[in-house]
């Protein structure tokens, strides 16, 4: 029996939460997962900070510690290797993207690293990335009730970063993120405080937006040129191979085994994208237009993925998929 054709899209900061506590214990197997996760905890005990395993084995979740960024950063990475080990078994994963932080696990979970490599990179990242100051905010511009694009709360977000952007450097304010019907805005800390009383407030189901995002940096900005700079430099001989399933980055362009050039991969990883706007919208374009797949599969932590990718689903038809209840009743999006 043939295996469901899916992309795979990996999340980012903010998709390990109190439901996913044990998680990787769980799932975990004998093999490269586990060995560079019992790499990682050997060397976090020698810098005397608690062991991936052990934040993963905690008995409560405790935001200070588990959402502090570089303990996010590698538990998620390691959740969604531990996930990947099984869900390569019931799909066939002719893609792979991600989303932000998700990129440097896109990296290993195509064979562009190993395992080892990847956790070496974000681990890596999450440091450097406190070089930078300021934040990052979550808005929506669709409606709540639809998933169909809103045109005042489009119009508001566009205002609002230009409206905020002129009060000076000061007020420095970015799109960070491209996601779906939602958008990740990014500045210094005065630039954030503003759009946050500027933007409209929308309430859905779950949350009202815009909120703050806990422990986020201004990723994906200039302000993150610095971070570009040393990682560039720190990164410069990290092992980058052509990778082994087609790769999507976050502009929606396509590195496949055949044309993956692993010095491109690597000034991508470490420069590009971490000073400029990662576009998620545009990988999932990319991963329906080009693939043409049975499933959109959003990998583990959480299910943050999951209404950014329904939403491009909606706006682009896929399947003649127009409608929030239609979406829901297909199954083409899964978090399984």
């Amino acid at each position: 029996m043939s295996r469901p054709l899916a992309v795979l899209f990996c999340p980012g900061r903010g998709s390990y939460g109190r439901a996913e506590l044990g998680s990787i214990g769980r799932q975990l197997r004998p093999g490269p997962v586990a060995d560079a996760l019992a790499e990682a905890d050997d060397a976090r005990a020698v810098q005397g900070r608690p062991t991936i395993t052990e934040l993963d084995a905690a008995p409560s979740f405790r935001p200070g510690l588990h959402l502090d960024g570089q303990n996010a950063a590698e538990l998620i990475y390691f959740a969604t290797m531990a996930w990947l080990e099984g869900a390569a078994e019931r799909y066939e994963i002719c893609a792979i993207a991600g989303n932000s932080l998700g990129w440097y696990t896109a990296m290993p979970a195509a064979g562009a690293m190993t395992v080892r490599d990847g956790w070496a990179l974000v681990a890596a990242m999450a440091r450097l990335q406190k070089l930078a100051t300021g934040g990052q905010i979550l808005t929506t511009t669709v409606d709540p009730a639809t998933w169909q694009p809103d045109p005042a709360l489009v119009g508001s977000v566009e205002r609002a970063l230009a409206e905020v952007a002129a009060r000076g450097d000061d007020h420095f304010v970015a799109r960070s993120i491209r996601l779906g019907g939602h958008e990740v805005l990014a500045g210094t800390e005065k630039g954030v405080t503003a759009l946050l009383e500027m933007l409209p407030k929308v309430k859905s189901a779950e949350r009202e937006f815009p909120f703050r995002l806990a422990g986020h940096g201004p990723f994906h900005t200039e302000l993150c040129a610095e971070v570009a700079r040393e990682a560039t430099h720190e990164l410069a001989v990290l092992p980058v191979r052509e990778p082994r399933t087609t790769l999507i980055d976050g502009r929606g362009d396509v590195h496949t085994p055949w044309s993956g050039d692993p010095r491109h991969l690597r000034f991508y990883t470490t420069d590009t994208q971490v000073r400029t706007t990662y576009d998620f919208t545009a990988s999932v374009w990319t991963a329906i237009r080009e693939f043409q797949p049975d499933v959109l599969l959003c990998a583990a932590p959480g299910q943050s993925l999951r209404a950014p990718v329904g939403h491009v689903v909606l706006r682009e038809g896929y399947r003649g998929i127009r409608t929030k209840e239609a979406l829901f009743a297909s199954d083409l999006v899964r978090t399984d």
